[in-house]
């Protein structure tokens, strides 16, 4: 019997882990399946960092200064050691966020079962709603992005001193102490990591019963904000904003934007995004109050919520710089850009704790289920919305593999595009989508190479002639006479490219003149061809064609005859292969 019964204990265990297993698994499959290993945008200030510490010549002002306004001291530290753990394998710092998200949950968890006694369904249900908030796919551009790891590492470092400072096995000085630590490592991972300070002094005003003893704490805490915020502000110098609004139109769009900021977790509806985040927010205020006015008969009651309402302060905290810094770009971006979402999503959740917390130990009676079937009723709905949302943005991350892996192998052949105009500035070069600025992954590129961290393709095979038919140039139609061009006019390519057979297909078309093995311009693969894929019989041709507009002038050689001729890249054979069809063309003066 004894045996059975340890069983029949056991098995809901296996459940629940089972269950706060999901959210987790989701984030790792969507990392899997959408992170792609090449960096862009603000990564490429990394090979910087690389070269000087491989060269001895590595200076702390290269890890303090600015960069955004942000001091990263700590994430750069972690950048250099995962760059040279990995070869700078960008997956690895993916999944260096999501280990620090994982442990940051788990604190999370700890911190909430530390106000609770029985862990009872209410307890589980509230926090694998937590789970799923947390774990959210709405922060997807930071689940997707390796530089984004100060983020996950600034909401670590506050919830750890959350935890630390509700201990009750360590004395106050020394909880005061240690929970410093993380603050101070927050302070220097990005702007947002200054609000940890603030955001911690419920929290430090819990840790004594003394009146004097906690002034005391809070001087001492306030002390260590303002010699941490004196520290990040030397050198510091931020452009002054140019913004066409009045004041009062400054102020409705910084509201608008931060409410959405708030909701932006749970929502894409630009129409009650706003009224979203304000429930929000109320609830929050609302939940403050009856602390504070319960404060003197129910002490128990604010030690247990303090820790959430540091979290939630918090919360509100980075959300109010994010909107001094952002609100010029419009109310609606808060919606569509994921990455803000890190930092506000924990206000979402402190608010189920708190409430978690007052209906489990407030002046409800035990037969009085309608609180706790009202809180259910709402998580479901919390529940559905997480759930349209995450389908939203699996959707808009298949959309952007394509051309993050269009960058990727644009890249990867990185030796063999010539340093013409289209690559720096045509609005359909594969190398947009990792750098605005083209000079930026050359320099990159280059200190990589000299370092040896990282290396690219070379040698590839230019074959003559396949046995297979990759595609075609099938405008403009081959004519025995070059089209003739004036440098001030353009020629529209168009064709279609596919690899026999294989489930990849193509996604880019590159451009040769004459006889020269490297290429001036590419093309987007993806237009719509159901005539392709009705001759070949096959729906692996479905989007096969592309089409692409090339200024003459963008030509890094001079006048004359030459023939543009084009290219498919299989990476399998490492190899280019032409497609059928050549242009002849002839540049003149004007």
């Amino acid at each position: 019997m004894a045996k059975n019964s340890s069983s029949f204990v056991a098995f809901p265990a296996i459940i629940l882990g089972l269950l706060y297993l999901i959210p987790i698994v989701g984030v790792t499959g969507f990392i899997i399946s959408f992170g792609v290993n090449v960096p862009f945008y603000d990564q490429w200030v990394l090979p910087a960092l690389f070269e000087k510490t491989v060269t001895g010549t590595l200076e702390f002002k290269d890890l303090f200064e600015l960069h955004n306004n942000h001091r990263i001291l700590f994430p750069r530290l972690i950048f250099i050691a995962l760059g040279f753990i990995s070869s700078w394998n960008i997956k690895l710092e993916l999944f260096f966020s999501l280990c620090l998200a994982m442990i940051t949950f788990i604190l999370l968890y700890k911190i909430s079962a530390n106000t609770s006694k029985n862990q009872n369904y209410f307890f589980h249900f509230t926090n694998l709603l937590t789970a799923l908030i947390f774990f959210s796919l709405a922060q997807s551009e930071n689940w997707l992005w390796g530089f984004q790891i100060a983020l996950f590492l600034i909401n670590f470092c506050v919830i750890l001193s959350c935890f630390i400072l509700n201990q009750n096995q360590f004395k106050p000085k020394t909880k005061l102490l240690l929970a410093a630590i993380p603050c101070l490592i927050a302070s220097f991972s990005s702007a947002q990591g200054l609000m940890s300070w603030l955001a911690l002094i419920p929290g430090v005003i819990m840790i004594s019963e003394s009146g004097n003893q906690r002034k005391k704490y809070l001087t001492f805490w306030i002390t260590l904000f303002a010699i941490s915020s004196l520290i990040y502000s030397i050198g510091y110098t931020q452009e002054p904003k140019k913004i066409n609004l009045s004041l009062i139109e400054q102020l409705f769009a910084s509201i608008h934007f931060f409410f959405n900021l708030i909701a932006a977790t749970l929502t894409n509806s630009y129409t009650f995004s706003s009224y979203l985040g304000l429930i929000i927010i109320l609830n929050f205020i609302g939940l403050g109050c009856y602390c504070l006015i319960n404060r003197k008969g129910k002490e128990y009651l604010l030690k247990s919520c303090s820790p959430w309402f540091s979290i939630g302060i918090f919360s509100i905290l980075c959300s109010i710089l994010i909107t001094l810094g952002r609100y010029d770009y419009g109310a609606n971006y808060a919606i569509y850009t994921s990455r803000y979402t890190t930092h506000s999503l924990l206000l979402i959740i402190a608010v189920i704790q708190l409430w978690f917390i007052i209906i489990s130990k407030g002046n409800f009676s035990n037969r009085n289920y309608y609180p706790k079937l009202i809180y259910s009723f709402i998580g479901g709905i919390l529940v559905c919305l997480i759930a349209v949302k995450s389908e939203i943005v699996i959707a808009q991350a298949q959309t952007d593999l394509i051309n993050k892996q269009r960058g990727e192998t644009c890249l990867e052949l990185i030796n063999y595009l010539e340093e013409s105009k289209f690559f720096k500035t045509h609005p359909e070069r594969c190398l947009l989508r990792l750098s605005k600025t083209t000079w930026w992954i050359q320099d990159g590129v280059k200190q990589l190479q000299r370092i040896k961290l990282r290396n690219w393709a070379n040698n590839i095979t230019f074959k003559t002639e396949s046995e297979q038919l990759y595609g075609y140039i099938d405008f403009p139609l081959s004519r025995d006479q070059p089209l003739k061009l004036n440098p001030q006019d353009s020629i529209i390519l168009k064709g279609w490219a596919i690899f026999p057979q294989q489930q990849n297909q193509p996604q880019l078309v590159f451009f040769s003149l004459g006889n020269q093995l490297s290429f001036f311009a590419n093309a987007n693969v993806g237009l719509n061809s159901p005539d392709i894929a009705q001759v070949l019989d096959s729906p692996l041709y479905n989007y096969a064609r592309w089409e692409v507009q090339i200024p003459a002038v963008q030509w890094r050689y001079g006048l004359g005859n030459t023939t543009i001729k084009a290219w498919v890249y299989n990476r399998d054979h490492h190899e280019f292969i032409p497609l059928k069809g050549e242009v002849k063309i002839i540049l003149e003066k004007d």
